[in-house]
This record gives structure tokens, C-alpha cells and sequence, in this order.
């Protein structure tokens, strides 16, 4: 018998399978396609993210280094240089197979492509069927993303009306955008009060080699919309950058709510799997390889009798959840007020506070939590509408 089997190779999956696998345990990773492969992506990782992983990320894997965000609405750009760097690019493909063989030098197996027909938990254990072969696990991890079918089959299905749809394109630019990354608020929802929590159309840019990866997430919304928003990005990146060559456009499903359990007497949800994707940009890395890390440690101490499964969803609940709350609320309160309020003002009065523009870089490097900057803006939000009205 394993002492764990992961489905799904993503960075929750393959970050799992190296832990679990450096801790000893039997380990078995699980991928249904053929790798390396790609993903609908956006492909930026910010530094609090790269920081969970044990040795600098290699620079073949790294396309760019980000140093200058620019926050775009309407006709209006505000850009902020950043004394450190705070996020790198990278491509799915690249990044996932450098976790993946992470993983099987420390030990775990590597199955792909292979496909699960079937789960069946009992209280001894997992019995798998991988390409009609029975499998007995200890335990479970499944990281198969937000429309896993393993997570369905034992936690019952994520609800439609809690994804999101994030719709990308990578390319080649005539115009090299540098170390950049901008994000656009394409909708404003000024005609609702923030607390229903709608979130409209946002857009990005994220600078890759020679190129860039373009595109926009949603929640809610209309296939119309996100194609009228991609041909939007297109717009205004080619506007910039020059022309756009060797696209590639695909789309995928985002969750935007955390699954209410997140674990059984021997199975575990992480990453996108479980919602933990953030409501306010559609990030996904950072709480990927840290669910990774609570998840080997869960398990690490069921093997051993040291443990049971109940602590991961405790630890995620102490240290990921609060973060998904305060996005959950700064997302379309932002998006509110840029709405209602003289947008290049507001932009200037952020953009000249010092505490404001170093925490928000202090969050990107992993050195404060979001909480940090919910408790900053509360403090902030009375002088910077009622200053920046129109």
C-alpha cells in the first residue's frame, strides 16, 4: 500500500508530491495528460509565492522579471517603480514540469499521462483504479483544479454560481513591454453597493520574453463580454506594445469560493480544487503551494499516527481563508469606488502615499498579509472618496 497518491500535476499537486515524497512517504503523482503541457494561465508569481518553494526558481524557467505595475481605467494609466522586484512570469509548461521533476528527485512516482476511473475511501484506506489498475493509498491529495472530477466523485461538485472564468492569450509583441505588469478595471459597478459582491470584468498584461500574456477574468458574465474584453486587451496592449504575433487564446474556470470541507477520514483538497483562488486578481500560485505544504504536513502526521486530516482544514481556515476574506472584500469595493470617484485623482493621492504603495508591495513579497492592507484602506477610505469625487 502507498502512504499517498496525488491526482493532477499542477504546482498544488506536484508541490505536494515533493514534500510528501522528501518526508519518505510512498508517494505517487497522477497526471491524465501528457507533460510538459499548457495551461490557461496568466503565469504571474508573485514573490510570496516563489518564497514557498525551497531554491530560487531557475532562470530558464523565469520569462520575465516584474518591477513596474500600472493600474489602468478608462483612458487613465498610473504606473508605480518598484524598488524590488515583486513577481516574475513564467509559463505554465515550464513551470509545472520544473515542480514536477522536483518531485520525482525526491523520490515520488510519476504516472502520466494516466486517468482515474475510480475512488473508493473506506476507513483503511484509498482504493484507486489508474488505467484499470486497483491502487491502495494511506491517503489522497487531489489537486485536479476547479473541475476535478475526482474532488466531485468524494466531495460532491463545486457549484457553478461560485466560478469565475479567466480567458488568456499569450503572444509575441512588435515592442518589448519590459519588466511590466498592468491591470485593467474594465467594468465599475457603480450602480450597486459593494457588499453584493459582483465582480465585473478585470483585464491584465504580464510581460513575458519578447511578448506578453494577455487577458481577463469574470465572474457571472456573458461569453459576449469576455470575447469583447479580450478584443479590448488586444486593443490597447497592441496601442503600446505593437502588433501581436504567434497568439494563442484558451480559457478555464477560476473558483472563487473556498469548498465548505476540505477533507474525509483520508482524502484532501488543495489548490484550485479546494477554491482557494483569490476573488480579487484570480491568483491561484500563492495558495496553491502553501495548501501544498499544510496538505504533506497533514498527511506526514496521519502515516505516523501523529495526526489526522482535521488539521489541514483547521490551518487553512487560520492561515489561507483570511486572505481569501479580505480580497473577497477589497475586490468590488476597489471596483466601486474607481466607479464614483475622479479616477486619475484617486490613482495620484494612492499613488503619492508611501505606507499605502509599501504595503501593497510588502503583501507581494510575502512580508504582510492581506488583513495588513484591508485594515490600511479602512483607515484610508474616508479621505480618499470624499478627496477624490468628481
Amino acid at each position: 500500500m502507498l502512504d499517498v497518491v496525488i491526482t493532477g500535476a499542477g504546482p498544488a499537486g506536484a508541490r505536494s508530491a515533493c514534500l510528501c515524497a522528501r518526508a519518505g512517504l510512498r508517494t505517487l503523482l497522477v497526471e491524465r495528460d501528457i507533460l510538459p503541457r499548457d495551461k490557461c494561465c496568466a503565469g504571474g508569481l508573485l514573490e510570496r509565492a516563489a518564497a514557498l518553494l525551497d531554491d530560487p526558481i531557475p532562470e530558464t524557467v523565469i520569462e520575465r522579471e516584474i518591477n513596474t505595475v500600472s493600474i489602468v481605467h478608462s483612458t487613465f494609466r498610473e504606473e508605480f517603480e518598484l524598488p524590488h522586484r515583486a513577481a516574475v512570469t513564467v509559463r505554465r509548461s515550464a513551470f509545472d514540469a520544473y515542480l514536477v521533476d522536483m518531485a520525482v528527485k525526491a523520490g515520488a512516482e510519476l504516472w502520466a499521462p494516466s486517468r482515474i476511473s475510480r475512488v473508493r475511501e473506506s476507513i483503511d484506506g484509498v482504493e484507486l483504479t489508474i488505467d484499470g489498475r486497483a491502487i491502495n493509498t494511506k491517503a489522497l491529495i487531489i489537486a485536479e483544479g476547479a473541475t476535478s472530477r475526482t474532488a466531485s466523485s468524494v466531495f460532491g461538485p463545486y457549484h457553478g454560481r461560485d466560478q469565475g472564468i479567466g480567458m488568456a492569450m499569450t503572444c509575441q509583441l512588435q515592442r518589448d513591454p519590459g519588466g511590466h505588469m498592468e491591470f485593467h478595471f474594465l467594468g465599475t459597478p457603480i450602480d450597486r453597493f459593494p457588499i453584493t459582491f459582483k465582480f465585473p470584468l478585470n483585464g491584465w498584461m504580464f510581460a513575458t520574453r519578447g511578448g506578453a500574456n494577455i487577458g481577463v477574468a469574470g465572474k457571472e458574465l456573458s461569453a459576449v463580454t469576455y470575447r469583447r474584453g479580450m478584443e479590448h486587451m488586444r486593443t490597447v496592449v497592441e496601442e503600446r506594445y505593437g502588433s501581436v504575433s504567434d497568439a494563442h487564446i484558451s480559457a478555464h474556470p477560476i473558483p472563487m469560493r473556498m469548498r465548505h470541507r476540505l477533507h474525509t477520514r483520508r482524502c484532501l483538497l488543495v489548490g484550485d480544487a479546494a477554491g482557494l483562488t483569490s476573488p480579487m486578481s484570480g491568483e491561484g500560485m500563492t495558495n496553491a503551494l502553501k495548501s501544498a505544504y499544510l496538505a504533506s504536513r497533514a498527511v506526514e502526521d496521519m502515516v505516523e499516527g501523529t495526526g489526522s486530516l482535521k488539521s489541514y482544514q483547521s490551518n487553512v481556515k487560520a492561515e489561507i481563508l483570511p486572505i481569501l476574506r479580505a480580497s473577497r472584500f477589497i475586490s468590488p469595493t476597489a471596483q466601486w469606488l474607481i466607479g464614483v470617484v475622479d479616477t486619475p485623482v484617486l490613482m495620484r493621492k494612492m499613488h503619492g502615499d508611501p505606507e499605502l504603495v509599501s504595503t501593497s508591495l510588502r503583501i507581494s513579497r510575502g512580508e504582510e498579509r492581506w488583513e495588513s492592507l484591508l485594515r490600511l484602506v479602512a483607515r484610508r477610505f474616508p479621505y480618499l472618496f470624499f478627496s477624490s469625487l468628481t
